[in-house]
């Protein structure tokens, strides 16, 4: 299942993505991030393996539906990215958003059911690093417990969101090939 959101009904739903708007009057961008348990950056030896690496790690977590919103309001997919013909991968990935009606103009949220996250987050993937302005991007589960974010170096950002999820997180994430970035200031997960 994809299933397109209004922008401003995914704001209301789902509370604790992040956002980002510019602010006329300071002259700054002023971020919204919702309260944080735990924080990991993790990558794959192999970033080939990343969309099935990432579905399973979101199966063990138990999410059946995920919320994928951009920070800013922005539309999904640029003109510039659309109107590429160099890289047929990126051709493919844009044909795909298309497919589902996530074009140029679409600035809100998509809720993907867990049956078709792999195949998302592989032309997702694609577009992330192939538009160096598609960095914004976030995803959570429905029931707001993990919040995800893919680097277009095909590192990934986890972020727990309550002491229960990060437990869960920390007993399942050996399972999977993932391994810790060990950047400075998040957690470890051994």
């Amino acid at each position: 299942m994809i299933e397109k959101i209004s922008r401003d009904i995914c704001l209301i739903k789902y509370r604790k993505l992040p956002l980002c708007q510019y602010d006329k009057n300071i002259g700054d961008d002023v971020y919204f991030h919702p309260d944080i348990y735990s924080i990991y950056w993790l990558k794959l030896e192999n970033e080939n393996e990343l969309p099935n690496q990432l579905l399973l790690l979101t199966k063990m977590l138990g999410g059946d539906e995920f919320v994928f919103l951009r920070e800013n309001n922005k539309s999904w997919i640029s003109k510039f990215t659309e109107s590429r013909q160099d890289y047929k991968p990126l051709i493919k990935a844009v044909e795909y958003f298309k497919k589902h009606a996530i074009e140029k103009r679409f600035n809100g949220g998509v809720k993907i059911g867990i049956s078709k996250l792999g195949e998302f987050i592989e032309n997702f993937y694609v577009i992330t690093k192939c538009d160096g302005g598609f960095h914004d991007f976030n995803f959570i589960d429905e029931n707001e417990n993990y919040l995800f974010y893919i680097h277009y170096s095909g590192e990934l950002k986890v972020i727990t969101l309550n002491k229960n999820a990060n437990a869960i997180f920390l007993k399942h994430i050996d399972k999977t090939n993932f391994i810790d970035c060990e950047i400075e200031h998040t957690n470890r997960i051994k």
